[in-house]
């Protein structure tokens, strides 16, 4: 486990690309010094498309707040394919950025969910040895984790985010009111990173978890606004860890990148809470909780569809070798609500129970 003091600012409003909204404006400036920042910016497909004018939005707001795009918008369709196309993505961020002749002085913007922050991160670090990168999350499991992640990884052939390497944004500006642009299984698995984050590190904010799992699954943009806001307070204040990632990781490639993050990330608490309860660690009542949680959010509704993934025991449990390549300490389960414990090696048949359990 680890805490994660943020080496840059976070900040939240509402309408962040109205025109009287300065806060990204004042934030672009913080970031690149300049009165004028030089900015390129790219953007997920889906949002573009979904977003009444945005486009609009977006050109009256340079222009009324001194802001000089360096090019046209780099416009990508978002999903976990982005990350598989062998670099295509990340290359085409990479040659808009050197047409536009982006350097270290100017901003990368991105808006989209997580694996677009992954490509244009990806693309960013290699530019010049490094851009600027400011993240404006679009999903909610990017708002609550994937906006402050301090990588950037890409998938090569069987193994998601193989090609990983350092990225850590200069700022990140958060308007929850671009989730409404997400389907349901995202809007609804984004739930599973605020789980993930929780159950080994924070018991108060499990028990917030609890309480508005429901109308989180209704959609209710308060209950969203809360869920981030929450979320970020816990990250400053007790950190994050990677409870549940290995089998999201392993349950992703397997499914051929079909399985939602949000849906995999809530298996993967799943099959590690079973688990850490056979093993003594975690209470049968605290079990009952993660699923609670899990079912009233809706994030659970990914496993009715993903049976013949957690039936292949081998196959899955080839993520643990996989994982120790790049965490040779092992995984970190619950021991409790709020707490988290690390276990090298995790034995593998009761592993296996766990997976029966799940199905």
């Amino acid at each position: 486990m680890r805490k994660n003091s943020l080496s840059y600012p976070v900040e939240f409003t509402t309408d962040v690309f109205g025109k009287d909204n300065d806060k990204l404006a004042e934030t672009l400036r913080k970031v690149t010094g300049s009165e004028h920042p030089r900015v390129m910016l790219v953007a997920d497909m889906n949002v573009v498309q979904h977003t009444e004018g945005l486009g609009t939005k977006i050109g009256a707001y340079v222009q009324t707040h001194g802001i000089e795009l360096a090019s046209a918008p780099v416009v990508i369709a978002g999903g976990e394919k982005i990350k598989c196309d062998s670099l295509r993505s990340s290359l085409q961020v990479v040659s808009a950025a050197l047409d536009a002749k982006i350097g270290c002085e100017d901003v990368m913007l991105v808006l989209g969910g997580g694996t677009l922050f992954d490509v244009a991160g990806w693309a960013a670090v290699q530019v010049r040895g490094g851009v600027k990168l400011v993240r404006i999350p679009t999903t909610p499991a990017a708002m609550i984790d994937g906006a402050f992640a301090d990588n950037a990884a890409l998938d090569s052939a069987n193994i998601k985010d193989a090609l990983k390497v350092p990225c850590v944004p200069s700022a990140v500006v958060i308007d929850t009111s671009f989730a409404k642009t997400v389907l349901d299984g995202v809007w609804r698995g984004g739930f599973a990173a605020a789980v993930k984050m929780a159950v080994t590190t924070d018991r108060d904010f499990v028990k917030q978890l609890v309480e508005i799992a429901p109308t989180f699954k209704e959609r209710a943009q308060e209950t969203l606004d809360r869920l981030v806001k929450s979320a970020y307070e816990s990250r400053l204040a007790k950190g994050s860890d990677t409870f549940g990632e290995w089998a999201a990781l392993r349950l992703e490639a397997m499914s051929s990148y079909k399985l939602p993050h949000g849906y995999a990330l809530a298996l993967g608490v799943l099959i590690d809470s079973y688990f850490a309860n056979q093993q003594g660690f975690l209470k049968a009542k605290d079990l009952e909780m993660i699923e609670k949680m899990l079912a009233d959010s809706g994030a659970k509704e990914g496993a009715s569809h993903s049976h013949h993934l957690v039936q292949q025991a081998d196959s899955l449990l080839a993520g643990l070798s996989a994982w120790r390549l790049s965490h040779p300490d092992g995984i970190v389960v619950p021991a409790g609500l709020g707490k988290g414990k690390k276990v090298e090696n995790p034995d593998r048949e009761a592993m296996k129970n766990a997976l029966n359990m799940v199905k």
